[in-house]
């Protein structure tokens, strides 16, 4: 291989030393900027020794290119620019910079090192690289990126809203299977390749691998999902396979497909069920599921496996094909994904809906972060708090100010294609879709700093001969204006009569004329619906862990050891 040449420049009337391009022209030192376009990466599941090809098309032209870098063992002798070797190769705050040979615009860049994974993980999740053990000893090895993460195993483009294609080459005992996003192909008892070429894969959930006993990993066939055929990886004993039903989730994955066209990532959907951190994950095509979901004790949702796959299975197209614009528009994506998992419940089953929102509401109660936090913690720090409250003021609160119709159209404007949407956009699409203005309400609701103050209401009712009277009064969080109703039930079953409440036309302290009920009314329910993050004046919790509703019961194991 040859190195980079030198050719002579003129700069500010004076003649300088400058890097020569491929085709001679001479090219002024300094930054490169340059797009990525795709990774080849080359991974040893036991050694945790890679190699990483970087791709790219440069956009302003130079000598020397950046990019974030968190690896370990570097050989920095062997590393290259351009097919050639690095002149200078430096690792300083977590970038990575080679000079060597100029490139020009509209060139293509390679990047090539050799490096070693650390095996170390994001606090107590699986971000990083780790081996963890399930309940029969069997391993499971998983590289995973999160949002911003992918620069842990080579050079990388982190940023959220970047797309690219990868090629993955992975080393591996021959027990092991391997998967990895993208046409999966094995060269070798020992060698597995992944070769993703789709539009719309972002390095946050497409950098992802995969490995555990075949013995572990027995596919089940679940046929036909809308347009994608479905494939569950999962071992005896987890009761997960029998609790993924082809019919409930080939509707599910068809009626995604109706709303928001086809199914983003070819015509395989990969189930993998392994001990893990998170109670789902999205890779694209190649969702990995907690192996404790069909059978944990007190579920979040009516049926906890069915949902966080729907969950899961949403994220294909709001997050993987459409993602992330920053890392703080963090919670769109899992809003939209919980909002269309409870959308299609309401449609066949109200009772699922009716307990996912009441999830959402409880998750919510003692948020410590709004849901675009002002003050910009880690995103580990506060991405437990937008699994409720998101979804519930994203979309269904804004469904019960219009329609779910409305809301649900305003979705169809931003999937469907690869591209990279902010908080913004989406409350841009529901005010065109809806007719609302929601300045005002994204600034009481979305965006601020400190623990959000959620409505709390004191009701009053006060019963007549022909006419009742039932007072309502926001005494905390009264800037956050919203609907729902009360209800005023009585003794016996089916006893209840609901009284729609409108606190943005109608004010923080009303009093609503009704018809008196055929009943004596016993006791007061607010919101339930589950239309609003408004609750009883008189709601107490006592000290509680942490929230963090989106791990499995490992991960909250995890965190709970991780409290102080």
């Amino acid at each position: 291989m040859r190195g980079p040449s030198s050719c002579l420049f003129v700069l500010g009337g004076l003649v300088a030393l400058g890097a020569c391009g491929d085709d001679g022209e001479t090219i002024a030192p300094g930054p490169i900027a340059a797009t990525v376009t795709h990774y080849d990466y080359t991974f040893d599941i036991e050694t945790r020794a890679a190699h990483a090809t970087v791709t790219a098309t440069v956009t302003t032209a130079g000598d020397c290119f950046a990019l974030p870098f968190r690896g370990d063992g570097l050989n920095a002798a062997t590393a290259e620019l351009g097919g050639t070797p690095a002149r200078t190769t430096t690792v300083e705050g977590g970038v990575l910079t080679l000079c060597g040979g100029g490139h020009a615009v509209g060139s293509e860049l390679t990047v090539d090192v050799d490096l070693t994974v650390p095996m170390t993980t994001l606090s107590t999740s699986q971000v990083g690289y780790s081996i963890v053990r399930d309940s029969q000893n069997n391993p499971f090895y998983y590289l995973v990126s999160w949002v911003g993460g992918c620069d842990r195993f080579g050079p990388c483009d982190s940023r959220p809203d970047q797309f690219a294609t990868y090629t993955f080459h992975v080393t591996h005992p021959a027990e092991l299977m391997v998967a990895c996003s993208g046409t999966l192909t094995e060269p070798s008892p020992t060698e597995t390749q992944c070769e993703f070429t789709h539009a719309g894969g972002p390095t946050y959930s497409t950098f992802g691998i995969a490995a555990y006993p075949r013995t572990a990993w027995i596919a089940t066939d679940k046929g036909m999902w809308g347009s994608v055929h479905a494939t569950v990886y999962d071992r005896p004993g987890t009761q997960m396979t029998a609790a993924i039903d082809p019919a409930h989730h080939g509707g599910f994955v068809t009626w995604m497909e109706s709303q928001f066209g086809a199914y983003p990532f070819g015509s395989e959907l990969r189930i993998l069920v392994a001990p893990t951190y998170w109670s789902g994950f999205e890779h694209p095509g190649n969702i990995v599921l907690d192996d404790t979901l069909a059978r944990q004790i007190m579920p979040s949702y009516l049926h906890n496996a069915q949902h966080i796959l729907d969950h899961e299975i949403a994220h294909q197209w709001a997050g993987d094909e459409t993602t992330l614009a920053d890392t703080y528009d963090f919670v769109w994506k899992e809003s939209m994904a919980e909002y269309l998992t409870f959308s299609y419940e309401d449609t066949i089953e109200p009772p699922a809906a009716l307990a996912t929102a009441t999830a959402w509401k409880s998750f919510s109660f003692d948020a410590a972060f709004f849901p675009v936090p002002g003050e910009k913690p880690a995103l580990f720090d506060y991405y437990g708090d937008v699994y409720g409250a998101g979804p519930m003021i994203l979309f269904r609160q804004v469904e019960v100010l219009s329609s779910r119709a409305q809301v649900l159209a305003a979705i169809a404007t931003l999937l469907g294609e690869p591209r990279a949407i902010s908080v913004d956009d989406v409350l841009a699409a529901l005010e065109t879709s809806t007719g609302l203005d929601l300045d005002s309400y994204a600034a009481a609701w979305i965006r601020g700093t400190g623990a959000p103050v959620w409505p709390r209401v004191e009701t009053t009712y006060t019963p007549g001969a022909g006419n009742s009277m039932l007072r309502v009064r926001i005494t905390a969080g009264d800037t956050r204006r919203c609907k729902f109703h009360v209800g005023l039930a009585g003794a016996n079953a089916g006893e209840v009569v609901r009284v729609a409440v409108d606190t943005f036309r109608n004010g923080i302290d009303q009093t609503l004329t009704l018809p008196t009920p055929a009943f004596t009314v016993t006791s007061h329910q607010i919101d339930p619906l589950r239309e609003c993050l408004v609750y009883p004046a008189t709601t107490t919790r006592t000290v509680r862990p942490p929230q963090h509703p989106w791990l499995s019961d490992r991960g909250r194991a995890a965190m709970a050891a991780r409290a102080p």
